[in-house]
């Protein structure tokens, strides 16, 4: 969970954005980058002053080597944009989890950190495998990082046929403070990018290859 998990296992949105994101809001997607064979996109959110963001992609490696990487904590800063630590502070079950996330973001912006409730679903019909990120409180006491307060983000893996997946990111992030422009749109459109890039070498290099998904 970095803050594009969070923006990706761990983004911003107000529980009533988050609850219409997962029913199917409206979005007016517009193409922010396309390279790489990864496509990163925003869009406006109505009654919010943060644009949302969605990153999609192919990749040669199973669902299940996608769900091992995002619930490998430790490894968090080796693939996911910002992220300096992560690590499950209370766990409900396989599917269930409470973490905490802390994203070290270029000066002169405070870093920032969250504690975010974590829900991974499985649809048996498509196989589909589903993650939502919703900022929570509790968990870790505040730190020096400015505390996210209002966060959801979600990673889909969708098998194909031909063994590859499809891999899809929405996120809606509320930084909790003023932020420089540059930094906004590296949030919304290089993070996101960067972090799907790391994602797919990663996995395509068979370190997850052995992974099978623990839940129904």
């Amino acid at each position: 969970m970095t803050f594009f998990k969070l923006l990706t296992i761990v983004t911003l949105l107000t529980p009533f954005l988050a609850q219409a994101q997962l029913e199917g809001v409206t979005y007016n997607w517009e193409e922010k980058k396309n390279k790489s064979d990864i496509t990163v996109s925003t869009s406006t959110v109505e009654g919010s002053p943060f644009k949302a963001v969605r990153g999609e992609m192919l990749v040669k490696a199973s669902v299940a080597s996608l769900f091992a990487l995002v619930n490998d904590m430790p490894a968090c800063s080796s693939w996911a944009a910002m992220c300096k630590e992560s690590r499950v502070e209370k766990r409900i079950s396989d599917s269930e989890t409470y973490v905490y996330v802390y994203n070290d973001i270029p000066f002169p912006v405070s870093d920032r950190d969250v504690y975010t409730h974590v829900v991974w679903t499985r649809d048996p019909e498509t196989e589909r495998v589903s993650m939502t990120s919703t900022a929570s409180e509790g968990g870790t006491a505040k730190t020096k990082a400015v505390r996210i307060q209002n966060a959801v983000s979600q990673w889909h893996f969708t098998p194909n046929a031909d063994g590859t997946t499809k891999v899809e990111n929405f996120a809606h992030i509320d930084p909790n403070g003023p932020t420089p422009a540059w930094v906004t749109n590296m949030m919304l459109v290089d993070a996101p990018y960067k972090t799907m890039v790391k994602m797919r070498e990663i996995v395509e290099s068979g370190a997850y290859a052995d992974a099978v998904i623990p839940i129904d």
